[in-house]
């Protein structure tokens, strides 16, 4: 049997020692790259996450412009068109007038004598 002294003690546990927090070493080092391997897993899920989410929203912020454009469009369009048709009443007018001097003349002296008439 095999006698321990102090020196001997300590050389053992040391020894044991240094094996137990290497392999507590070991087993930490795998935890650690473990966590960073799933923090990063994390960061990259939400990074492409947050990339959908711009994508998303510029898509939103594209559309919401086309509609405006359309709708400044078609506004454009009917302002347009309602102010032709009395531009072009004021140019039917005229030619009637340069055409038809004495016509106009008679046209304006009767709607003259009948709005008179109703207002008296």
């Amino acid at each position: 049997m095999e006698v321990f002294t102090p020196e001997k003690l300590t050389i053992a546990k040391s020894g044991h020692v240094n094996s137990r927090v290497g392999e507590a070493a070991a087993s930490a080092h795998v935890a650690v790259d473990n966590a960073a391997g799933a923090a990063g897993s994390a960061v990259q899920a939400d990074s492409i996450a947050i990339d959908h989410a711009a994508a998303f929203g510029h898509q939103a912020i594209s559309r919401a412009e086309d509609t405006v454009q359309l709708a400044e469009r078609w506004m454009s369009e009917k302002t347009s068109a309602l102010m032709t048709p009395p531009q072009n009443a004021v140019a039917d007018a005229h030619q009637y007038i340069s055409t038809h001097p004495w016509q106009s003349v008679g046209v304006a002296l009767i709607t003259g004598i009948l709005l008179g008439r109703r207002t008296w």
